[in-house]
């Protein structure tokens, strides 16, 4: 284990597995760059919010569908992006659940929704610049890999 001799901010986020016949939901959501990046739907969770009740809030917004009866997947924690303006330690929690309603984004951010097959996830997954964002750290992809694998683990230390 590790002990941190500062302290870093905690980046504390939630995302729901939604599964379709055999497809995941992903978001797509333009960055600060101006590239497309597809990601699970779901976010940071705010002062005081669980990573339940931030995943159920998130998946609305990113989504428009209503998510019920969450099923804990797993949790992906330690330091990330160290040396950069946006170091921290996170905390992100998967998650799967019951959705209904018709898809309909209300965050500006999201550019689109898709129905992805499980074999083309990996296709839609982007890494490398700019360094300081997280979604784009090889690692925060592993335990949605082993996920649509049938392999996922509770615990995934980063």
């Amino acid at each position: 284990m590790t002990h941190l001799s500062r302290t870093l901010p905690i980046k504390r986020a939630a995302h729901v597995y939604l599964v379709q016949d055999g497809t995941l939901l992903l978001v797509a959501e333009r960055m600060d760059d101006g590239s497309i990046f597809y990601g699970l739907p779901g976010g940071k969770a705010g002062p005081g919010e669980s990573l339940a009740d931030a995943a159920v809030r998130q998946v609305k917004v990113e989504t428009g569908l209503t998510v019920t009866d969450l099923n804990f997947v797993s949790l992906l924690e330690g330091e990330m992006l160290t040396g950069t303006k946006n170091e921290c330690y996170a905390n992100f929690g998967r998650f799967t659940a019951n959705f209904r309603g018709e898809l309909n984004p209300t965050d500006p951010e999201v550019v689109g929704t898709q129905w992805v097959p499980f074999a083309d996830v990996p296709s839609l997954v982007r890494y490398g610049p700019p360094p300081e964002v997280e979604e784009r750290n090889p690692l925060i992809w592993v335990p949605t890999r082993d996920f649509l694998r049938g392999e996922a683990r509770a615990y995934y230390p980063i």
